[in-house]
């Protein structure tokens, strides 16, 4: 599946005028400020965030790290991150599920109905989306330093033991690249109370039989409550500046409220383009309200799951904005739950199953990726135009295209090859060049200063090309 979402990737000419350009240009210079320690006052990112991880270390990787950017390397970093993103899923899922079902093929049922939300497998296909990396780093480092601090605590001679401290060290690696990718994963520490009211009847008694036990545990809950902390110091820190990377889009109250409190619980139908999580959402939340009721001794873990999902989604819509991405946490935290409440069953009624889920989204999920590759197309096509027009000589500007698309486009001309023939234009020249997105007609205002009126150079794409003798 993941291979799949990468594949759409590998017929694009030129990397994504959206999120793409800014992760070659940025990543180069925002490594360097973290490796100098100077990464806050640098500027290398957007007033007021704070994301190392992504923007220096995973975006350096992606784009740099083997040599000059490509786009077929960048899909390569991509199956990596959207294979752990599924794995991530997978191991939450069988975390939250009763032990009779800990190796049920059935469990695959929740990444693979994440990764087939339309509006998710579009942010999968997106190397700009940072919640897949978020939520991979968390969800498998945790579980990497929790196998290694479990035998420690049960067995102290895997102490000396050289793999247990590589799986821990490498786990919680893991684990500070997910914190240090998007400011939301601060809302892990919404998880902490409900994580020890799980965990206390169990660990209890054997902590209080051993003071080693205690000696252990204590750094290891210090060292990955301190990353948590040290975010939420930068965020008070650009709130209380006035450090604001959305300073210029504003959203009433009710819209905030209705993205924060209503979407999530109602499935998000329009930003995920499917109504299946209309159906799986209640399914989660009685799961855990029955385990409430029942006092069950998982209703702190699922509680505590869907709860952090929610929270880490909910800081990110507060603003009001409600893109698909935004909800990527609360659906890995909803279907990790949902798959839970799934009876066993006989694998050819699992297997009927999972073809009615994936038979309901697939089509809408071909659909949402297909426009995505058709509208990244015309983004190449248009950097190539541009590169045909600059090697010539001749000025171009840019008409109908969005702010980002605006300044994408001169950071990617030398990823560009020209495929229009444009005659050279002399240093005297009064001939410019125009390129007008998705077909829209030239604004007025620009168009009239062309006396001698604007010609059509070519057109693909959805992308024109024209050209004025004497602008």
């Amino acid at each position: 599946m993941a291979a799949g979402l990468e594949w759409i990737r590998l017929g694009l000419r030129v990397p994504s005028l959206i999120d793409d350009w800014f992760a070659i240009g940025y990543s180069r210079p925002a490594l360097h400020a973290l490796v100098h320690g100077d990464y806050s006052s640098a500027h290398v990112d957007f007033a007021g965030r704070y994301r190392p991880a992504y923007t220096a270390i995973w975006s350096y990787a992606q784009w740099h790290l083997f040599g000059q950017p490509s786009v077929t390397t960048a899909a390569m970093w991509g199956l990596i991150r959207a294979a752990s993103f599924l794995i991530a899923i997978w191991l939450l899922a069988r975390f939250t599920a009763p032990r009779t079902m800990a190796c049920n093929p059935i469990l695959w049922l929740a990444p693979v109905a994440v990764a087939l939300t339309p509006g998710t497998a579009v942010d999968l296909v997106r190397h700009g989306s940072a919640e897949p990396i978020m939520l991979a780093g968390l969800v498998i480092g945790l579980t990497l330093v929790g196998v290694s601090v479990r035998s420690f605590l049960l067995n102290p001679e895997t102490l000396r033991s050289t793999r247990a401290w590589t799986v821990m060290v490498s786990g919680y690696l893991l684990y500070l690249v997910g914190v240090y990718s998007k400011e939301s994963s601060v809302c892990l520490l919404a998880f902490v109370p409900f994580i020890v009211m799980w965990l206390r009847p169990r660990w209890t008694k054997r902590l209080a039989e051993s003071r080693l036990r205690w000696r252990l545990l204590a750094p290891v809950v210090f060292l990955l409550v301190a990353p948590l902390v040290h975010v939420a110091i930068h965020l008070a820190v650009a709130k209380s500046a006035g450090s604001d990377p959305y300073a210029g889009v504003h959203f009433s109250l009710a819209r905030k409220l209705v993205a924060t409190l209503v979407f999530p619980l109602i499935g998000a139908p329009g930003p995920l383009g499917t109504l299946l999580w209309l159906a799986v959402v209640p399914i989660a939340i009685a799961q855990a309200v029955s385990l409430v009721y029942r006092r069950h001794p998982d209703r702190w873990l699922v509680t505590g799951v869907l709860f952090t999902g929610f929270a880490m989604s909910a800081f990110s819509l507060a603003r009001g904005d409600i893109p698909s991405r935004y909800y990527i946490p609360w659906l890995v935290a909803v279907a990790a739950v949902a798959v839970r409440s799934l009876p066993p069953a006989r694998p050819l009624l699992q297997l009927a199953l999972a073809t009615l889920v994936i038979g309901i989204i697939l089509p809408a999920t071909r659909g949402a990726v297909g426009r995505w590759a058709q509208l990244e197309q015309s983004g190449s096509t248009a950097v190539e135009m541009a590169t045909s027009v600059t090697s010539a000589g001749c000025p171009i500007y840019l008409a109908n295209f969005d702010p980002e698309r605006r300044v994408a486009i001169p950071r990617l001309l030398g990823f560009g090859n020209s495929i229009v023939q444009v005659p050279s234009c002399g240093r005297n020249s009064a001939r410019a060049y125009v390129l007008s997105w998705l077909n829209a007609p030239l604004p007025q205002a620009f168009a009239q200063h062309c006396g001698s009126g604007w010609q059509e150079v070519a057109v693909r794409d959805r992308v024109n090309l024209y050209t004025c003798r004497n602008l």
